[in-house]
């Protein structure tokens, strides 16, 4: 029974009917949440699929950078919004939105998740810019940050999709954080000594999520009586590695949060309200179908390739807290209610 309210309430949020697609659906059908795990201000459920639906071994960006498979470089004379991919390698290279390039003009994070061809040709790829104060180039290409973009900031870029919000969020993240930069750069977060610090605290306790079970393959990120986070790939040797850059992400958000007071009911009930999820699919770059997730309380997305679903993930709105007095919590009673 339990797994199959985990089903209905993972097709709620990504608007998926019987039949309207077998990927997803065979995929989500499998799917659990595992129990929490916490340190002061972040606290992560697992999500857990039971027998195996995908062992592709997808490539990540840092990989094909050390191999010296991927070469990105600015669009013509430079574009704010776009760079230019090629693969050289001879498997696809999985590129996860929020992800960081720096170099080149000025410094870049993924706007959408892109599975670039073996082989490829040239392609342009959607990024944000990341370093407001600098437009001078440092290098020929990008290379790897090995960093994802804060949470804050990967969300305030899936629900908003404009490039000054994302501007606002760094700004606003670096505020708070108390960190400056000279040029706006979202990298300082992460070069801030003691910012450095506290995130270390957080990988040390969180480091081993993908560990805990061959059958993680995502996590339910909380802080506060926030939601903040959904991410879910295809297999656990995925999220595995992509898990520090993850993990230093989320903790963004936690230095500057409450202790978190959401639990598994509330998850649930949180999800059992996203009633009106839509789905559209938008084209990709590269390889596979990504579909925009679009629901009253929050946006993601879910990039699909074959038999493999590679990356979902979906942000609340800022507004969309978990409280006794809330609309969700009381949507949530009334279910109950009706049960």
């Amino acid at each position: 029974m339990k797994r199959l309210l985990t089903l209905c309430l993972l097709m709620t949020i990504f608007g998926f009917t019987k039949g309207e697609d077998d990927v997803i659906d065979n995929y989500l059908g499998k799917i659990t949440v595992g129990n929490a795990i916490e340190y002061k201000n972040l606290k992560i459920f697992p999500l857990e699929l039971k027998s195996a639906i995908s062992i592709r071994n997808f490539t990540t960006l840092d990989e094909a950078m050390t191999k010296g498979w991927l070469k990105i470089r600015e669009s013509g004379d430079g574009e704010v919004n776009f760079v230019e991919v090629r693969n050289n390698g001879g498997d696809m290279v999985f590129l996860m939105t929020g992800e960081m390039i720096t170099g080149a003009k000025q410094d870049r994070m993924l706007k959408q998740d892109v599975l670039v061809p073996a082989h490829s040709e040239w392609i342009r790829v959607p990024v944000f810019c990341v370093e407001h104060g600098r437009w001078v180039s440092v290098s020929p290409e990008f290379k790897s940050g090995n960093l994802l973009v804060p949470n804050a900031v990967r969300s305030e870029a899936k629900v908003s999709e404009s490039q000054s919000d994302v501007w606002a969020g760094i700004a606003r993240s670096q505020d708070e954080l108390g960190v400056a930069s000279g040029s706006g750069t979202v990298r300082a977060n992460y070069e801030d000594e003691e910012v450095r610090a506290k995130v270390a605290e957080y990988e040390k306790h969180f480091e081993s999520v993908p560990k805990i079970s061959k059958t993680t393959v995502g996590v339910v990120v909380t802080t506060g009586n926030r939601i903040i986070c959904f991410d879910l790939f295809a297999n656990n040797q995925l999220i595995g590695k992509i898990w520090k850059k993850l993990l230093k992400s989320y903790a963004m958000d936690a230095i500057r949060g409450e202790i978190s007071s959401v639990d598994r009911d509330d998850i649930e009930g949180f999800l059992e309200t996203l009633e009106n999820g839509r789905m559209t699919s938008t084209g990709t770059a590269g390889l596979g179908r990504l579909f925009d997730i679009t629901t009253d309380h929050g946006k993601g997305t879910a990039l699909v390739y074959e038999t493999a679903v590679v990356h979902m993930d979906y942000f609340p709105t800022e507004g969309s807290i978990i409280d006794d007095d809330s609309d969700l919590r009381l949507d949530f009673r009334r279910d109950q209610r009706l049960d």
